[in-house]
């Protein structure tokens, strides 16, 4: 009795196998046509867009969407790293937050304090509510702040706390819309150690769907559906969608409304696409397996949105049963079978899940069985699996399609992450299935008990990491990038300028100075760039001797940072080396009000300390001798770190510096400090 359960069950997994892989088939071919005809009769008529023409194009007034709900451990680093890291100057963050959330509340401010572009909206419900109700929220609070400013936003980005924002992303966007309504920008999970299974089916799944499934959606002519990051909309959409729906943009019904909400675009829009661009990219690799010798490789990779996923299985599941939910459950449901042929194969393919995950248990079941029979009967006597020639003809079908299902997992994880997670996405697709198989059976009780009960499912938040500094190091403009750009160094200067810095220890911009091969003229823009910080002209007769009597003159020698002036409550001071360590903060509180950092040269720095602080004293300016003979010594390769302590009455004192004189543009190629 038993074996003939199984023996069914063996017939009803290999034609759902075959039927699935069929499907998945058709989808590869289509790509793979498609990618060689581009590149056959397209690719060479095809202008590829450069930085240049994205940063050619006037930048619009941009809105960039986040909800949050006890997201207090990693929403203030998210924002920090977009704040600092963007290539873009015309924008506003605003970060949707709950009543009942103080925590994830006072990091939010904590940002908004220090950066007048980021505004907190408070949710009227407390939460957790949904995703698409904290949206409603953060919709209306930038409604709010163009009344109360009178501007208007003409872009409008998604985001999640976690995300990891690339930072030509705004420029990429400014450049494509309103000519397309919406813009898409690929995920791609950030790489963790091989150690990390769960973590890197992630990888696995977004480098297949985000680099071949979303490009066939938007050839066939279908909406794509949003990711609810890196997802770029244009006003014009977004308002005539308010208009509709009365303001309400997102179904509140749905725990996945980023889905539901994209697939709804198709009758409002110009155009959904998704955006696949490359971006240069250097980096230093070892020279194989026997030279260990480093060396100096230029590669290309897409601009994404990066962000870490859950590594753990129970974690797994939970966020994956949301997905399953409200795709493939709640989808079907809200969005029955609407528009063409196309349209309705790729509802098709979004909930067939439902099934296939299913019959991947169910083959592991049969294996296993199969497998067992045969170790309890040694001498053959077993009794047949396979009852039919059929049968057996399908199963050999199945295995072809399933090495081939393989072999394009690894070439889209080659793709984006390099051949060792691409060899082992291989025996994560088992760890992958079985997680993708309990999710469906989680999803499926949450949604017969919402049916049944009429209760809406709540926000079911996954805990999130951020990456540590030296981890975001990898994905910020390096400076050798960004001087290769703007052909300012070739190739061969950018490899010795590396070499003598890892020799040396000295930043990156000393070494190609003194080498000869950029001016300091030509390097202040390009990390002016790369910092996010204007580069400015010292003005000596602007700068009030009030502020200069707060800080020591000790102090400024060592960091080369001079007071300038006051202005609409910000000081703003000039340094030669902006990444100091706790330069910033350390230098706010000294003072006691905020301050705006500007870059200049380190002489023009030194010359302006000496002048301005003899002023001070009241004797003139220093003759231009007496400006060359001045030397400040500080300890070489130290960090900067101020210690400061309240005192009595008076203005807090520094009382230990230790400090590492920084020349401009000694920024590494990770674009940090040493």
């Amino acid at each position: 009795m038993i074996h003939r359960i199984f023996v069914t069950l063996n017939i009803v997994v290999a034609v759902g196998f075959m039927l699935s892989g069929i499907d998945d088939l058709v989808v590869d071919l289509f790509y793979w046509v498609r990618q060689l005809y581009r590149k056959l009769f397209v690719g060479r008529r095809i202008h590829s867009v450069t930085e240049k023409d994205l940063a050619g194009v006037a930048e619009k007034l941009t809105a960039i969407w986040i909800p949050a709900w006890h997201e207090h451990e990693v929403i203030d680093k998210m924002l920090l790293n977009t704040l600092e890291s963007l290539d873009y100057r015309n924008y506003d963050i605003f970060v949707g937050t709950y009543p009942n959330d103080e925590a994830t509340q006072l990091a939010v401010e904590s940002v908004r304090e220090r950066y007048g572009r980021v505004h907190k909206v408070v949710c009227l419900s407390p939460g957790p509510t949904n995703k698409a109700d904290c949206l409603h929220w953060v919709f209306q609070g930038m409604l709010l702040v163009e009344q109360q400013k009178d501007i208007h936003y003409e872009i409008v980005v998604m985001h999640d706390s976690e995300d990891i924002v690339h930072p030509l992303e705004l420029k990429l966007f400014n450049w494509l819309i309103p000519r397309k309504d919406m813009v898409q920008l690929p995920v791609i999970p950030l790489e963790m150690p091989a150690r990390y299974w769960t973590a890197g089916t992630y990888l696995d799944e977004f480098a297949e769907n985000h680099s071949k499934d979303l490009l066939v959606r938007e050839c066939l002519g279908t909406a794509i559906p949003s990711a609810g990051v890196g997802t770029g909309l244009s006003r014009r959409v977004v308002d005539q969608l308010a208009g509709v729906r009365k303001n309400q943009l997102f179904n509140v019904e749905s725990v996945t409304e980023d889905y539901e909400f994209g697939l709804g675009l198709l009758p409002f829009t110009r155009g959904s696409i998704l955006a696949q661009y490359m971006v240069l990219h250097t980096q230093t690799v070892n020279g194989g397996l026997w030279n260990k010798q480093q060396k100096l490789q230029q590669v290309r990779v897409p601009l994404a949105v990066r962000e870490f996923f859950p590594d753990r299985f129970r974690l797994a599941v939970r966020q994956k049963s949301r997905w399953i939910l409200g795709i493939s459950l709640q989808g079907w449901k809200n969005l029955r079978w609407q528009g063409g042929f196309w349209s309705r194969y790729m509802l098709y393919r979004d909930r067939k899940a439902l099934f296939t995950n299913v019959f991947n248990a169910l083959g592991y079941l049969v294996i296993g069985y199969w497998l067992i029979d045969l170790l309890s009967h040694p001498k053959g006597d077993a009794l047949p699996m396979v009852p039919a020639r059929w049968v057996w003809n399908v199963i050999l079908f199945d295995t072809f399609l399933m090495f081939h299902r393989l072999l394009e997992r690894v070439i889209a994880v080659r793709r984006v992450a390099g051949w060792k997670q691409a060899l082992l996405s291989i025996p994560r697709s088992v760890v992958g299935n079985t997680i993708n198989f309990c999710a469906t059976v989680v999803a499926a009780k949450q949604f017969w008990k919402a049916e049944r009960t009429g209760q809406r499912v709540s926000w079911r938040k996954t805990a999130h990491a951020f990456p540590s500094v030296q981890q975001l190091r990898e994905y910020r403009r390096r400076l050798g990038d960004l001087l290769l750009e703007n052909r300012l160094v070739t190739v061969a200067q950018l490899r010795e300028s590396l070499a003598l810095q890892d020799a040396s220890g000295e930043k990156l911009g000393r070494v190609l100075t003194r080498l000869g091969f950029i001016s300091e003229e030509d390097l202040l823009p390009v990390l002016g760039r790369q910092l996010r910080i204007p580069v400015c002209s010292i003005d000596h007769g602007t700068i009030e001797q009030t502020w200069l009597q707060k800080i020591p003159r000790q102090v400024v020698e060592k960091t080369l940072a001079l007071p300038l002036r006051f202005a609409n409550g910000v000081l703003e001071v000039v340094c030669a080396d902006p990444t100091l360590p706790g330069l910033k903060p350390q230098l706010e509180e000294l003072l006691g009000c905020p301050v705006r950092l500007n870059l200049s040269g380190e002489s023009d720095v030194r010359s302006a300390i000496a002048r301005a602080y003899l002023s001070v004293q009241g004797q003139g300016g220093p003759s231009r001798g007496e400006l060359h003979s001045l030397q400040f010594h500080t300890e070489s390769g130290q960090r900067f770190d101020v210690a400061l302590e309240e005192q009595n009455v008076g203005s807090p004192q520094i009382i230990a510096v230790t400090v590492t004189q920084q020349a401009v543009g000694l920024v590494d190629t990770q674009g940090e400090s040493e």
